[in-house]
């Protein structure tokens, strides 16, 4: 059996993903709002990207019904998808249409 300890360091560290994430998110949005171009960023990454989290996302709730364990993971999923989709939209804004 883990030690409690573990398993709340291991939960800590998994919530600790989400805000890891987000401060390389960050210069990311802020200069797709300054440039207003995401032309040099690829918008078929980024769509590969959310089919990711959102397959990572599914797992994290099936194994949250199997084991009634892992809210952690789910939260830090969630919050990844909404960081991937807000970065998929500022792309769409920002892209140059070309005539």
């Amino acid at each position: 059996m883990v030690p409690d300890s573990v398993i709340i360091t291991a939960n800590v560290c998994q919530v600790a993903t989400t805000f890891i994430s987000l401060s390389a998110y960050l210069p990311q949005w802020i200069k797709l709002i300054q440039t207003k171009s995401s032309d040099d960023i690829s918008l078929r990454s980024w769509c590969i990207w959310f089919f990711s989290a959102s397959f990572a996302l599914f797992y994290a709730i099936v194994q949250y019904l199997l084991n009634n364990r892992g809210w952690p993971l789910i939260i830090s999923t969630i919050a990844s998808l909404c960081c991937i989709l807000f970065t998929v939209s500022l792309i769409v804004r920002f892209r140059t249409r070309k005539a």
